[in-house]
């Protein structure tokens, strides 16, 4: 079945310290920012814990069942929305809580690692995965009459876990790229940013 979800209407008002109280069941930070029905307002970190939390219970009951899931270990989060809506921010806000919580799987108990270099030196996988934004960006984003960063291309995003529930890889692909922006962009807009840099 399908899981919940939540609609990003002003990406201003995510609150940096807020993610810990999304962090999984029966925590205490949580209790800080329950409405008064007792539950969490919904929000991307609730949307991304969730996907995660099914997805490791997907390879659990698979591991202790034989291969018999209740739960499919593959999980999909979908942001979408009108110019301006907030997508970009939210990918990147669950982008970042898939990293916190992979950082936590590895041993980091607060996810609030150097967010750099392993200990061999190499970068880590989060870190790549986070930085390649700005890069698509460059490439699929122009001002437009609605908006200076407009999202010119849809991307899907496949971030690949291990087992233990730490990020091994990602891999993006973009897709319905404005080909014509390239040679004739529109009245009173500009053609892709990577273009004024």
């Amino acid at each position: 079945g399908a899981g919940g979800s939540a609609a990003a209407l002003t990406p201003g008002a995510y609150k940096s310290g807020s993610s810990r109280a999304y962090r999984g069941r029966n925590n205490p930070e949580a209790d800080r920012e329950r409405r008064e029905d007792g539950r969490l307002p919904p929000h991307a970190y609730a949307t991304a814990d969730g996907a995660y939390r099914a997805m490791r219970r997907g390879v659990e009951d698979a591991r202790l069942g034989g291969g018999v899931s209740a739960a499919p270990a593959d999980q999909s989060v979908l942001v979408s929305g009108e110019s301006g809506a907030g997508k970009t921010v939210t990918t990147k806000i669950v982008l970042s809580y898939l990293a916190m919580l992979s950082r936590i799987a590895a041993g980091d108990r607060t996810g609030r690692d150097s967010f750099g270099r392993g200990s061999g030196g190499d970068v880590r996988v989060e870190r790549q995965v986070l930085q390649s934004n700005p890069v698509l960006e460059a490439f699929g984003n122009a001002r437009t009459l609605r908006n200076d960063n407009s999202s010119r291309f849809g991307k899907y995003i496949d971030v690949s876990f291990s087992e233990s529930g730490r990020l091994v890889g990602a891999r993006i692909d973009t897709y319905l790229l404005e080909r014509v922006r390239l040679i004739h962009p529109g009245s009173g807009e500009r053609n892709y940013h990577v273009f004024y840099q």
